[in-house]
């Protein structure tokens, strides 16, 4: 058995290479020239859920899925990691597609955590928000300005009718 640390680290690493493949793919498959043909399919629920994480063109799954495969065979050498991974990504993808901005939720305890409210953008509007679990890679490409300015807004709104 793994210290915990090292548990937590090698969870930590998937991560990192699931949502970074996840976000140049992803941003590829929103291409209009690819969209139509492959990722169509996933963005026909505007209001997304867990269950629906499945709902995808063949294609998608095995393009986009191949990110969360590298991170375990790089990673996980023992099956206890390949549990708590598996664990912790599907934990993720389901608060993802909740639909719900939970406050006591331990993921947002998780530093750059994207969470279902940058999800939800992306099902309704189309638009940047690529990445599926950390927000670094939308930032550091500017694929989330149109999320921010939509949240400013919304904090201007609410300041106003307070």
């Amino acid at each position: 058995m793994p210290r915990w640390y090292m548990l937590l680290a090698r969870c930590f690493g998937c991560a990192v290479i699931a949502d970074t493949w996840h976000y140049f793919l992803h941003r590829l498959l929103n291409h209009k020239r690819i969209h139509k043909h492959i990722h169509k399919i996933c963005h026909e629920f505007q209001a997304p859920f867990g269950m629906e994480a499945e709902y995808a063109h063949p294609l998608e799954t095995l393009i986009l899925g191949t990110g969360y495969i590298i991170g375990i065979m790089l990673l996980c050498d023992p099956v206890i990691l390949l549990w708590a991974w598996v664990t912790v990504h599907l934990t993720e993808t389901v608060d993802v597609r909740s639909g719900y901005d939970i406050p006591l939720n331990p993921l947002n305890l998780i530093p750059f955590y994207a969470g279902s409210q940058q999800h939800d953008f992306h099902h309704v509007n189309f638009i940047g928000n690529y990445a599926s679990t950390f927000t670094w890679w939308d930032r550091l490409f500017g694929t989330d300005s149109q999320f921010i300015a939509y949240n400013e807004k919304v904090k201007k709104v609410e300041k106003k009718t307070e």
